[in-house]
C-alpha cells in the first residue's frame, strides 16, 4: 500500500463523460485513481460534460460535478476588469479550490478550450492520453485502415486516409490531399454542401490537429501516455521525452477472484466479449470466425455491450438469430464486469483500432483469463503471444477461427496460458505514480516562484 504522509494537494480531474450515465475505460481508470489517491492524502474534485443541466453529486465517495456542455462559453459577470471575468466552466474549477487540474478526454466538452481556460487561471495541468483522438483524424491509427500508423501528423497523409474513412474513392481522396490547405467549412461550396466543404477542408483540418497537438504540449506541465505505442508517436509529433510519462492502467480489487482455466464445469469453451458493439470494437469478426467452425465444436460466443449505430446492431442481432453458439447479452454495468469474465474461459478482443489499454484485459490478466487479441497498439504491449494468449490479425476472421478452435479443444493449452496470466499492477501503483508526479510539478513551480 502506498505511503500516506505527504503534502496534501487538491485536484480537479475533467471528463467529457462520467458515471452513471456512461461507464468506459476513461470513467473507470479516472473512479480508480481518484480513490487511490486519497490514499496519498491527495483530495479531488471530478468536473465532466453533460449534454443535461448543471448538477453536484456524490460517486464512489468523491465529489462529481456536471456541467453543460456550453460552460466555457458562458461568461459570468462580477469583476469589473474583464480580465478578470470567469467562464461557468473556470468559476466550476475555481471553486474547487484546486492546485492542479488533470484533463483525462479530448473531446468538444473536455479538451484543448478547458485547457486553455484552466492555463489562464494559473493552475498548472496534466494531460491523460486515454484515445488516440489528439493524434489521428481517424481515432483508430489505422493507416488508410489497412495497418498500424506511426502517428506522425502529415497533412497530406492524413487528408488522404481521412477521406477514405469518410467514403470517398482512392483516386477522390488522393486529390483531396493535394488541395491547398484552406478551410472550406464557410464558403460558398460548403453552403452548398456541408459535406464537400469538409472533404475540402481536409488538409487544413490536419493542420489544425497538429497545431492543437502542439498547443496541447505547451499549456500542460506533463502528458501521462498509458502504452508505448501512444510515447512514440507523440515523439514523433515533436512531444519532447521529458514532457511524457508512462503509466498504464491496472484492474480494480475487485478483480481478484482467480479461478483456474477453462472453469470446471464448462461443457463449452465460451470466449467473451466485453466492449462497445461498433465496429471499430471488432465483434463482427468473432462472428465471421465462428462462422467458419463446425457447429457442432464445443464453444460459445458470449457477446456483451451495446452501441450507438444501429446498423451494426442489427447486423449482430441477425447474427446471433443464424447462429446458436452466439449469445447476446447486452449492457453489462462495470459493477457486474467481474462476475461476467468470471463466467467466461477466454476473453477476446478484436480491435480495429489501436487501443492505449484497454483496462479490460488488465482486469482478463488479474483473473488469469487468457486473452484473444489483436495483434495492435495496446493489446501487443500487453498480450505475450503463445504466452498468455493470442495476437491475431484486427482484419482476418481466419486466424482467430484457428484459436478459438484451439481453445474449444484443447483445455490444456488453455490452462497452461492462463497460468501465466498474473496481475503486474495495482490501481495503487498508478495512484502512487500520479501522487509522486502532481507533487514533483508543485515543488518545480514553487522552486521558480511560480
Amino acid at each position: 500500500m502506498p505511503a500516506t504522509t505527504g503534502e496534501g494537494l487538491r485536484v480537479v480531474h475533467c471528463a467529457g463523460f462520467y458515471f452513471p450515465e456512461s461507464t468506459g475505460g476513461t470513467e473507470v481508470y479516472v473512479r480508480d485513481l481518484v480513490s487511490a489517491l486519497s490514499r496519498n492524502s491527495i483530495d479531488s474534485t471530478i468536473v465532466a460534460a453533460t449534454d443535461d443541466q448543471y448538477d453536484r453529486y456524490s460517486w464512489n465517495g468523491a465529489e462529481v460535478v456536471r456541467y453543460p456542455i456550453d460552460a466555457p462559453k458562458i461568461q459570468r459577470a462580477g469583476d469589473p476588469d474583464v480580465r478578470m471575468r470567469r467562464t461557468l466552466f473556470q468559476e466550476i474549477v475555481e471553486s474547487a479550490k484546486p492546485d492542479l487540474f488533470h484533463l483525462h478526454s479530448w473531446t468538444s466538452g473536455a479538451g484543448l478550450e478547458h485547457l486553455r481556460q484552466v492555463a489562464r487561471m494559473g493552475i498548472p495541468s496534466v494531460v491523460t492520453v486515454h484515445v488516440p483522438s489528439p493524434i489521428c483524424m481517424r481515432g483508430t491509427m489505422l493507416l488508410n485502415d489497412e495497418r498500424p500508423c506511426d502517428g506522425y501528423i502529415d497533412d497530406r497523409r492524413c487528408a488522404r486516409c481521412w477521406a477514405l474513412e469518410r467514403g470517398l474513392p482512392a483516386p477522390a481522396a488522393s486529390f483531396v490531399s493535394w488541395l491547398p490547405r484552406l478551410d472550406f467549412t464557410d464558403s460558398a461550396v460548403s453552403r452548398f454542401s456541408p459535406r464537400a466543404g469538409t472533404l475540402l477542408s481536409a488538409r487544413a483540418a490536419a493542420a489544425t490537429k497538429a497545431r492543437h497537438l502542439r498547443s496541447m504540449t505547451t499549456l500542460c506541465e506533463r502528458i501521462v501516455v498509458p502504452s508505448e505505442w501512444v510515447r512514440a508517436a507523440l515523439a514523433a509529433n515533436g512531444v519532447p521525452p521529458e514532457k511524457m510519462v508512462v503509466s498504464g492502467q491496472a484492474a480494480g480489487e475487485a478483480f481478484s477472484n482467480r479461478k483456474e482455466r477453462p472453469l470446471q464445469g464448462h461443457k463449452e469453451t465460451v470466449i467473451g466479449f466485453l466492449g462497445r458493439l461498433d465496429p471499430y470494437k471488432g465483434a463482427y469478426l468473432l462472428v465471421r470466425a465462428l462462422a467458419a467452425l463446425p457447429v457442432d465444436l464445443p464453444v460459445r460466443l458470449r457477446i456483451a455491450g451495446v452501441g450507438l449505430d444501429k446498423r451494426f446492431a442489427l447486423e449482430m442481432e441477425a447474427a446471433a438469430r443464424r447462429d446458436a453458439r452466439i449469445e447476446l447479452v447486452g449492457l453489462v454495468e462495470h459493477e457486474r464486469v467481474p462476475e461476467f469474465l468470471a463466467d467466461i474461459d477466454v476473453l477476446a478482443v478484436p480491435s480495429r483500432y489501436m487501443e492505449t489499454g484497454p483496462i479490460v484485459v488488465q482486469e482478463a490478466r488479474a483473473l488469469g483469463i487468457p486473452v484473444m487479441g489483436a495483434d495492435l497498439g495496446g493489446i501487443a504491449e500487453r498480450v505475450h503471444h503463445g504466452v498468455d494468449g493470442w495476437l491475431l490479425p484486427f482484419d482476418d476472421p481466419r486466424p482467430w477461427a484457428a484459436a478459438i478452435q484451439v481453445a474449444a479443444t484443447n483445455r490444456d493449452e488453455v490452462a497452461r496460458l492462463s497460468s501465466n496470466m498474473r496481475r503486474t499492477r495495482s490501481v495503487d501503483d498508478i495512484g502512487g505514480e500520479m501522487a509522486r508526479l502532481y507533487r514533483e510539478i508543485m515543488d518545480h513551480r514553487r522552486r521558480r516562484g511560480s
